[in-house]
């Protein structure tokens, strides 16, 4: 009786443990980090979340989208020059970007902010970009109005980049940091070099 017994257990115990770990099929997944449905969707979101007192008179996105606000920029040959221009993105740089972007730039003086959310050919490569990037930045002749900060910062397979004033630069990382708490900070750096 007693080796009856001791059997059962073993396989109610064996039966419990196979068991742990394993969910349902039915059970939904997890999201391991941020999901991105599109950048202009993502972008809204910082912005909104920079709140209204944050906020500065903008416009994002391409001639065909222009809006007061994160806008699509759609990434061809015919704005690759405009792009090139507005976030002082080189031929290597631009190559890297996917074809998922919004941008948003101070409407007065884009040295006061000027910034781009895109999506990564390869997303192994954010660092190498950021790095790049910065350098770009740096290496820019400012004719006047200079910007104080360039910052990248990784989201999933995205990168935010951005130039200008420091206040406004850390409200950015501040505000994508609440949209996204897994986004991480690549470059925080001066944008001119003494």
């Amino acid at each position: 009786m007693k080796k009856t017994i001791t059997t059962l257990l073993t396989l109610t115990m064996a039966a419990s443990l196979a068991g742990c770990g394993s969910k349902p099929a039915d059970e939904p997944t997890k999201s391991q980090g941020t999901v991105i449905e599109s950048a202009v969707d993502f972008y809204t979101e910082v912005w909104a979340a920079f709140g209204e007192d944050k906020q500065f008179a903008a416009v994002g996105g391409d001639a065909a989208n222009e809006a007061e606000a994160p806008a699509k920029f759609a990434m061809t040959d015919e704005n690759k020059e405009t792009f090139e221009y507005l976030l002082h993105v080189n031929d290597d740089l631009y190559d890297m970007l996917d074809d998922d972007a919004a941008t948003l730039q101070h409407m007065m003086n884009t040295n006061t902010f000027s910034s781009a959310f895109t999506k990564l050919k390869d997303s192994s490569k954010a660092e190498e970009f950021a790095e790049d990037y910065k350098a770009e930045i740096q290496e820019q002749h400012w004719m006047c109005g200079f910007p104080d900060k360039v910052v990248v910062i990784s989201v999933a397979d995205y990168v935010m980049m951005a130039y200008g004033a420091e206040e406004c630069i850390d409200d950015l990382v501040e505000a994508c940091s609440e949209v996204a708490p897994d986004s991480t900070v690549l470059v925080d750096a001066p944008a001119v070099l003494d």
